[in-house]
């Protein structure tokens, strides 16, 4: 009982410090109510920036879907924001992004519009795949985006198990420019084994760029990333933590430059990708 009290106690001092030295930029939630399946209500949203707010968050980025099943609309959203902002002394500053399902339609759509979906109406934005499809010609729809100046950030890609399978690919599509977010619950072992494995591999061989909470409730999936922040400062170090956490999410803000952790040399990368293809 005392090593469980001294772990436990260990890890609340982690997430202490982890609040109160770092300034954690969150870029994916569901927060705004009434868009999508995150937030229901305004107290709902409200309660949401409360909770992130008191897990260190300074800044936070609202990204409804952009999908078959959930319309995205700018104008509504501007006012969910303002109402939100309104509403809750602004616990965190509020930007706005999307959640941008990868589909012709809405391609076609960001390409004509070039700051509609992008994350504080800057360069980056945040790209779901499919669970269903992957394109086979993704590179070139992620060459069309950057060539429009416009920065994909794959969300999640460890909770899509068609993605788990393409962790070559996911590695040259960040070669051509793309960056990856993963979801900071991931780590937690929320996702389950398979996901957190995953994680696990994409930050050994320096394939992640950010961690965010993708914040949908105040239950199961809360706008909170000291957890995350403190699992990755214990386990690579606290320089890597706030990279993902601070530093190139505030780049993103300022379509400013993403950095990326140092590349590990002497290792063959073959016999790690081979292992990913296997179902």
């Amino acid at each position: 009982m005392d090593l469980v009290r001294r772990t436990r106690r260990g890890n609340s001092i982690l997430r202490f410090l982890a609040t109160l030295e770092s300034n954690l930029v969150d870029i994916h939630s569901h927060v705004l109510y009434g868009m999508d399946d995150g937030a229901r209500t305004l107290e709902e949203s409200v309660a949401l920036l409360k909770i992130a707010a008191e897990a260190g968050t300074t800044d936070l980025v609202a990204t409804p879907h952009a999908s078959p099943q959930y319309k995205f609309e700018p104008a509504l959203i501007r006012e969910r924001m303002a109402e939100l902002e309104a509403a809750s002394d602004r616990p965190v500053r509020l930007y706005t992004g999307c959640d941008f399902h990868l589909s012709f339609d809405n391609i076609e759509d960001a390409l004509l519009n070039r700051r509609k979906y992008t994350i504080n109406q800057n360069r980056y934005m945040l790209v779901e795949f499919s669970d269903l499809i992957i394109f086979h010609n993704t590179a070139e729809i992620f060459g069309r985006l950057l060539d429009a100046d416009m920065v994909p950030i794959i969300t999640h890609p460890e909770r899509n198990p068609l993605l788990r399978l393409r962790m070559e690919e996911i590695s040259k599509w960040v070669e051509q420019g793309a960056y990856v977010q993963v979801t900071g619950q991931s780590l937690l072992g929320h996702f389950g084994k398979k996901a957190l494995d995953f994680c696990e591999a994409l930050l050994k061989h320096n394939l992640v760029h950010f961690l965010a909470s993708d914040g949908h409730n105040a239950k199961h999936r809360p706008p909170t990333l000291d957890s995350a922040f403190a699992w990755v400062a214990q386990r690579h170090g606290e320089a890597l933590a706030h990279m993902l956490c601070v530093t190139n999410p505030q780049a993103v803000l300022t379509g400013g430059t993403v950095e990326a952790a140092p590349t590990e040399t002497g290792k063959s990368s073959r016999k790690w990708f081979q292992k990913w293809r296997k179902p």
